[in-house]
C-alpha cells in the first residue's frame, strides 16, 4: 500500500534526485537537477508545495508540485501557482493509498486532489495548469476548469523546412502556409539581413536593469525585480531594451536550430519604433541560427503600431486558441479578460 503526503519544500536531496529521475524517464524530458531546484526552491514567494506518493520502503513513486507565482488582483496580493512535475510510476498506478482504501479514485487523481486542496486551504490560489491532452482529464476530474485564450501567433521564419516540421499544435494547412511563407521570409532576410544589425537606440542588457509597469486592471506575473530575475536566468534568455528608457524592453527565450527565439514578456507602451526591437530580435535569432522569431499576442496586446511593425517586416500571423486549466472557486478567475497573459507562463525551462 502507498502513502501520500503533502509538504512545502525544500525536499531532501535524495528525494529531489529520485523525483527528477522518474519524471525525466516517464516524460522524455532532460531537466538538470540544478534547474529543478531553481524552480521549486527559489521563487520569490518561497518554495513549492509537493505531493509525494511513496511505498512503505520510502521509495517515491509519484509526485506533483505547485510553484508559487507572485501576483495582485484588485489591489490584493495573490499567491497563484503553476502546476509542474506530475507523474505516477507505471508499476504503481493501480495501488491503493493509505487513508483512501475505499476510494474509487486512482492514486494519480488522489495526488492531484490532495495537493490542490491543501494549498487552497493554506491561502494559495488560483492554480493554473498548462498540460497535454493525456494529462488534462486527471486535472479536470479533481475540479479544474478550462479557459480559452485567443491569440495571434506571429512568426518570422528563418529555417522554413525545420520550422514547418517541428512547430507543435498546427494544422496541415498551417504547416504548408508556414513552409511557403517561410521560404519567402528566408530569401528576404538573406538579402536584407544587414538591416537587423542597426541599433536604432536599442541594445542587449540584463533583465535586472529593466522596469515593469504593474498592470492595474488585470492579473499579470513577473512584475517585480525579484520575480523577473528568478523567471529569466541570463543563460536562457536575452533582454533587448531602449537605451534611453528602461520601461521599454523585450525578453525572449534563446532560440536554436530546433526552436524559435520566443518572446516571453515585454513593455512597449508609448514606443514609436517597435521595429527597432524586432530588428534586434531578428539579428539575435540569426546569430543563434534559430528557426526564427516567435511572438504570441493575446487579445488585449494587439496594438496597431506593433502589428504594423510585424507586418512591415514580413511576419506571418496565425490565429490560435490556447487553453489553460484553472483550479479555483472564484468565477472571476475563469474569465480570460481577468488575465494579462503572455508566453512567460508557457516557456518555462521546466
Amino acid at each position: 500500500m502507498l502513502s501520500l503526503r503533502t509538504v512545502r519544500g525544500p525536499l531532501q536531496a535524495a528525494e529531489e534526485e529520485s523525483i527528477l529521475a522518474d519524471y525525466n524517464r516517464l516524460t522524455g524530458a532532460r531537466i538538470p537537477l540544478g534547474d529543478f531546484r531553481h524552480w521549486v526552491c527559489d521563487s520569490p514567494e518561497g518554495p513549492a508545495w509537493h505531493a509525494i506518493l511513496q511505498t512503505d520502503e520510502a521509495r517515491i513513486v509519484g509526485h506533483f508540485s505547485l510553484i508559487p507565482l507572485r501576483a495582485q488582483h484588485a489591489g490584493n496580493k495573490l499567491i497563484a501557482a503553476k502546476t509542474e512535475y506530475f507523474f505516477v510510476h507505471e508499476d504503481f498506478r493501480r495501488e491503493k493509498v493509505r487513508g483512501f482504501e475505499n476510494s474509487i479514485l486512482s492514486c494519480a487523481i488522489l495526488v492531484l486532489s490532495q495537493l490542490y486542496q491543501d494549498c487552497h486551504a493554506s491561502g494559495w490560489g488560483p492554480f493554473l495548469a498548462a498540460v497535454n491532452d493525456q494529462i488534462e482529464p486527471f486535472h479536470r476530474a479533481v475540479g479544474c476548469r478550462p479557459v480559452v485564450f485567443k491569440l495571434s501567433e506571429c512568426l518570422l521564419i528563418l529555417r522554413p523546412w525545420k520550422a514547418a516540421r517541428r512547430t507543435p499544435n498546427l494544422t496541415k494547412k498551417q504547416r504548408m502556409a508556414m513552409l511557403f511563407v517561410g521560404i519567402g521570409q528566408r530569401l528576404l532576410w538573406s538579402i536584407a539581413g544587414n538591416l537587423a544589425s542597426r541599433s536604432r537606440g536599442v541594445g542587449l542588457t540584463t533583465v535586472a536593469s529593466v522596469c515593469v509597469h504593474r498592470k492595474k486592471d488585470q492579473i499579470a506575473f513577473f512584475e517585480d525585480r525579484a520575480s523577473l530575475i528568478w523567471r529569466y536566468p541570463s543563460e536562457d534568455y536575452v533582454t533587448v531594451a531602449s537605451a534611453s528608457d528602461p520601461h521599454q524592453f523585450v525578453i525572449a527565450k534563446h532560440g536554436s536550430d530546433e526552436r524559435f527565439l520566443r518572446v516571453c514578456q515585454w513593455e512597449l507602451a508609448g514606443s514609436k519604433d517597435p521595429e527597432a526591437f524586432l530588428l534586434a530580435l531578428i539579428d539575435q535569432a540569426r546569430q543563434e541560427q534559430a528557426l526564427g522569431v516567435r511572438w504570441s499576442l493575446y487579445r488585449d496586446q494587439q496594438q496597431p503600431v506593433l502589428l504594423g511593425a510585424l507586418r512591415k517586416l514580413g511576419f506571418l500571423r496565425m490565429q490560435r486558441d490556447r487553453r489553460l486549466l484553472f483550479y479555483t472557486r472564484d468565477k472571476i478567475f475563469l474569465q480570460p479578460e481577468t488575465w494579462c497573459l503572455t508566453d512567460s507562463f508557457f516557456a518555462f525551462d521546466l
